[in-house]
């Protein structure tokens, strides 16, 4: 790929993040008043209970981040900490009824924002938009499985 094309491309994905407020840290693309990280953290809890450790890999973060962003949701009251009874060296985190209920909230406001953002969008456009989305996260995998999540 030249240059040009790979500055092209950059300058893509810098306009997305600007544009779909990825820079701000404290509210989701939708509106909603948490951050990124924190709702990510959030879904991935959905399903199972995990230790930070796990949970800084599916998030692709640091494990230090990872517990400084489950602090947090500890306090808030969105996720409960409890010591793992297969190994009582390591806590698991899991949903409260809160953090379910606001992870519920999270998904309907998400919903109704990308109904709007997405909803003009043709049968072809969309499934444009997805095989791009897939080819550049497929390429990004492949990046961090050599390099880690930053490249050198």
């Amino acid at each position: 790929m030249e240059s040009d094309q790979i500055l092209e491309l950059r300058a893509h994905i810098q306009q997305f993040v600007r544009q779909f407020g990825l820079l701000e840290g404290h509210v989701t693309p939708c509106g909603y008043p948490l951050s990124v990280s924190q709702v990510y953290a959030l879904q991935e809890l959905e399903n199972r209970q995990m230790s930070v450790t796990e949970l800084a890999g599916c998030l692709h973060l640091e494990r230090s981040s990872v517990s400084r962003l489950a602090d947090g949701l500890v306090k808030e009251g969105f996720v409960s900490r409890a010591v793992n009874e297969a190994n009582r060296r390591e806590t698991l985190l899991s949903l409260t009824d809160k953090g379910v209920r606001v992870l519920g909230q999270v998904r309907e406001q998400s919903l109704q924002f990308f109904g709007r953002v997405f909803g003009g969008f043709s049968d072809e456009e969309h499934a444009s938009v997805c095989a791009a989305l897939a080819a550049l996260n497929a390429a990004l995998s492949r990046h961090q499985g050599k390099e880690g999540p930053h490249g050198t």
